[in-house]
């Protein structure tokens, strides 16, 4: 008895669920420009963060003092490959044609953050 009411239910509406057929795609279609002013208010946003400028500062502060250890040759070959890849995120996240990555600008300063540790890291000296 149930299933067929439950047939029954979804037979009535189908004519209604059939007429509005075309709302969908003009409320996906909606969604997609809102969502290109988004991204692009986004963007704005971030380069603006002053979370994200403090972090590029720091980034370049740990990355200097790796440039250093690197240059002297005091970091082991294997480091130095790790360090260099670290890097070419950082370097990409604060470059200032591209801007940073999309998201949240205070997640993005401590992602940051972690690449600065983790390159502080691998080149301090041995204790």
């Amino acid at each position: 008895m149930m299933r067929r009411l439950s047939v029954a239910a979804l037979l009535a509406t189908l004519p209604a669920l059939a007429a509005c057929g075309g709302v969908p795609a003009a409320v996906l279609g909606g969604l997609g420009a809102a969502g290109s002013v988004y991204s692009a208010i986004d963007k704005i946003t971030q380069a603006t963060s002053p979370f994200i400028t403090t972090a590029c500062a720091e980034y370049e502060q740990g990355k200097a003092a790796a440039d250093a250890r690197v240059g002297a040759g005091i970091v082991a070959p294997a480091t130095v490959i790790k360090v260099a890849a670290i890097k070419s995120f950082g370097d990409a996240a604060c470059a200032a044609g591209s801007g940073p990555p999309s998201g949240d600008p205070l997640s993005t300063a401590i992602w940051l953050g972690q690449l600065v540790g983790q390159i502080t890291t691998l080149t301090a000296p041995p204790v």
